[in-house]
């Protein structure tokens, strides 16, 4: 079975998102920031990881950089509160830090599926 790690600081998107993936038969770990997003990753290596940008702690442009530089080839999916809402293009820059997919917030359901069968199958 597929293992996910999610990480992201709002517990209806982990929520939704978890109930969702798992319904398809996917195994998902939550994180509810970066740092600890961080220590699962190192630990137990996930075949997928979808992380917010903006979190406490440690964020998602962060969490890109460690997998980088830990050489780990995770795919990842990142996802934020949206480009207009943000400063500066923070989607964009997890595109170019490796992130083989980026959405804004809402993310439609089907779109997030059809990005991890994609990936990881």
């Amino acid at each position: 079975m597929p293992n996910i790690l999610l990480i992201d600081d709002d517990p209806i998107i982990q929520k939704a998102f978890s109930r969702y993936l798992i319904s398809f038969g996917y195994e998902v770990h939550l994180a509810d920031n970066g740092k600890k997003g961080l220590k699962i990753i190192e630990a137990t290596p996930p075949d997928l990881i979808i992380t917010d940008i903006l979190m406490p702690e440690m964020d998602g442009l962060e969490v890109l950089m460690a997998v980088r530089k830990l050489e780990f080839s995770i795919p990842v999916i990142a996802i934020s509160g949206g480009m207009r809402a943000l400063p500066i293009n923070f989607l964009r820059d997890a595109k170019e830090l490796g992130a083989r997919y980026v959405f804004e917030k809402p993310v439609p359901l089907q779109n997030l599926l059809e990005a991890v069968k994609e990936l990881i199958g």
